[in-house]
């Protein structure tokens, strides 16, 4: 048995919001050798895996279970305005830090069926003078059982 290799990483957090972040102090993570999985285990989803919900979902009805969670990740490039017609269904998740170009993760609260949209304007709209793009519009159905 060989000895467990020590590596170095240093964490980064992206945060969209723009409230200031608290110090990210590097942490030195020990990894073992790795092992070889038994020979009958079976390949299951990793528990804490959640959907991505993105632009290719407009229109759509996602199926989501009670306590399941997703991330809304409409990318970079716009200012985003989410909106859940009802949060009892449905709300995000707070106190969590999201990729760079997510919007959060939501989680499905109760059974029922609500609406989630999003208005997009591009940031060339911030700039002097503002260029002329079009707001995007976005739009899924969540159901919830």
């Amino acid at each position: 048995s060989s000895a467990p290799t020590a590596l170095s990483a240093t964490a980064v957090a992206f945060d969209t919001s723009t409230e200031p972040l608290a110090d990210v102090t590097p942490v030195t993570v020990t990894a073992a050798t790795p092992t070889e999985p038994p020979a009958d285990a079976t390949a299951a989803p990793e528990a804490g895996q959640q959907k991505t919900v993105t632009l290719d979902d407009q229109g759509k009805t996602i199926d989501l279970l009670v306590g399941e969670r997703f991330l809304l990740n409409l990318g970079e490039g716009y200012t985003w305005e989410v909106e859940i017609s009802d949060p009892n269904v449905v709300s995000r998740v707070t106190n969590i830090t999201v990729i760079r170009g997510a919007q959060g993760v939501y989680e499905a609260l109760q059974p029922g069926t609500t609406t989630l949209s999003a208005t997009g304007d591009p940031a060339c709209r911030q700039t002097k003078p503002p260029c002329a793009m079009p707001t995007t519009l976005f739009t899924v159905t969540l159901v919830v059982s």
